[in-house]
Formats: C-alpha cells, structure tokens, sequence
C-alpha cells in the first residue's frame, strides 16, 4: 500500500509532465558553474536535445588536457533524457564536438550505462601501469581519465589522436 503523500506525488507526476521534466534540470548555480563554452558546445551540436548534465558524482565534471594541446578539455557527466542512462561528454577546447561515451553508447567495460561509477579524477599525463588484463599500457598523448567502482574495479579513459579508448586498471 502507497502511503497517501506518495500516492499523491505520483499522481500529480502524471498529469503534470511539466514537473517531470523539472527533474532534469540543474538549479541555477550549479549550471552556471559549468565552464560556457561546454554549454554552448551541448546547444550547437544537438547534444542538449539528447543529453542532460548529471550531477551523481562531486566533482560532476573535470577540466584537463585530454587531447595534449595544452588546453583545457571537459568532461561532464550526462544522462540521456529518454533512457536515464548515465555517460561522460567529453569537449575539447575550441571544438564545439561533444564526445559521449555511455549513456546508450557502449563503451569498453563501462557499457551504455556508467550508473556503477562512484568516483572519478583526472590522471595526469605520465606512466601508465600494467593494467588488470595484462596488455600493455596505453601510452598517454594527454591526460586521461580515471572511472572508478570503489573496491571493485577502475579504468583510464584516453584520447588516441582519434577516439576515446579504455584501459582496464584494476577489478
């Protein structure tokens, strides 16, 4: 049995799509916090039709230099508004093109759902260990990122010229 204030919060869900859609949005200071030019990347390239930011993880986002020019890249979390499947968006620095990798697109072990990521940091450019399957290590033309299921598993997310590639750390 639902009690009577559920009850009515489902109801009112329902009929009223306005307050459902209410959900996916940010509250003003948090989407202003968000660097311009990621937003502005989201509007121009349609991404904003498909794409929510998500906010499950602090930080929600992170700044690094993902491509190695020495600029400035984000990645963001996202969550596609008609499955709630949550990725990461990744914009380079003067590109208006937005990565996403999960959120209804498979990507390595991650799937199309990184819903299992509780912590993430950006790993610095630099040596890369021997990871969990025993293939060599990616060498890094950027910084990278660093997906993490705490006390289960974690990968690096890089750039190879060309795409986004995983590399299994740790389960």
């Amino acid at each position: 049995m639902i009690p009577h204030r559920k009850l009515l919060l489902v109801l009112l869900l329902a009929a009223c799509p306005s307050l459902r859609a209410s959900e996916n949005k940010l509250d003003f200071a948090t989407e202003s916090s968000i660097p311009p030019p990621v937003i502005e990347a989201f509007k121009k390239s349609g991404s904003a039709e498909k794409y929510v930011f998500a906010t499950q993880l602090n930080p929600f986002y992170i700044q690094a230099d993902f491509n190695g020019d020495r600029r400035l890249d984000c990645a963001i979390l996202v969550k596609h508004k008609s499955t709630g499947k949550l990725g990461i968006a990744i914009v380079h620095a003067g590109d208006n093109k937005v990565r996403v990798l999960g959120a209804g697109h498979g990507f390595g072990n991650g799937g199309d759902d990184f819903s299992w990521m509780d912590a993430w940091y950006a790993y610095a450019k630099g040596r890369v260990y021997r990871g969990a399957d025993g293939s060599a290590p990616p060498r890094l033309k950027g910084d990278a990122l660093m997906v993490i299921k705490t006390e289960a598993a974690s990968s690096l997310i890089y750039w190879t010229g060309t795409q986004y590639k995983w590399y299994q750390q740790g389960d």
